[in-house]
């Protein structure tokens, strides 16, 4: 009997071995298992300006994101922007360098674009209550972390662990709640963005390369050439503890 026992275990454990590398080995279960209440991820990234002339790097951000029951609830990015001159950069002066913090659906910044903050004062709400404010739609949109779009990003063309492939502005609003609020004036646009998603050894999201048209952040008819934004994102400690709050009302202008 014991010998019997004894062997059922090891059947079971034999079992349960052979089912873990399996699991792993879907990005989608490897996602979805870091997608907990207070916990999240965080990420450094780069855009940068391409065209004939050379690669212009303009706009580096920092940053975390936590997630909850419906997915990811709030982010706090940091972003520093350099100004250049001449082209689409010309479209740029309103842009600053700052902070912005994503939360309970309003959006917190210490360098709006419309005005200025009050003299005693450090956040103003924005009113459009994106991510990233209005410096993070020349940012990475593409977010890995939401499940239906990672599950997009695999359909591309595979190259060990690499995916790459191409998407729509429109196609990407319709699975990417993310995008919808990075972007809102974005989600009927046929801009195509060209991507190229690397997983970890853990399957899970370590760099996205996207890039798309410049000219798409200026009006019709308006020449700034054919130069792309390219933004590189790097992401690291996934199902870390994060924990993201509004400023308190004391700093924030009303």
């Amino acid at each position: 009997m014991k010998r019997m026992i004894a062997g059922a275990v090891v059947a079971a454990m034999a079992v349960l071995m052979a089912a873990t590398p399996a699991e792993a080995s879907d990005p989608l279960a490897a996602l979805k298992s870091k997608l907990r209440a207070g916990k999240g991820v965080t990420f450094t990234e780069a855009t940068s300006h391409v065209d004939d002339t050379g690669t212009t790097t303009f706009l580096k951000r920092t940053g975390k994101m936590q997630f909850g029951k419906s997915g990811i609830v709030a982010s706090d990015i940091t972003a520093d922007f350099k100004r250049y001159q001449g082209g689409i950069f010309d479209h740029m002066y309103r842009l600053r360098s700052g902070r912005t913090i994503w939360v309970g659906g309003k959006t917190y910044s210490t360098a709006p674009m419309l005005h200025e903050v009050p003299e005693g004062k450090k956040w103003v709400r924005e009113p459009l209550g994106t991510t990233g404010g209005w410096l993070g739609t020349f940012a990475q949109v593409v977010n890995p972390a939401e499940p239906a779009t990672l599950k997009v990003l695999l359909k591309g063309k595979k190259q060990g662990r690499t995916y790459s492939g191409k998407i729509t502005y429109s196609a990407l609003a319709k699975v990417s709640p993310w995008f919808r609020v990075s972007s809102p004036f974005s989600e009927k646009e046929k801009t195509v963005i060209e991507y190229k998603l690397t997983l970890g050894a853990d399957n899970l999201p370590k760099k996205l390369v996207t890039s798309h048209l410049a000219s798409s952040h200026v009006a019709e008819g308006v020449e700034v050439g054919d130069g792309k934004f390219s933004t590189e994102t790097r992401y690291e400690r996934w199902g870390a503890r994060v924990s993201i709050s509004a400023p308190p009302k004391s700093q924030v202008a009303s």
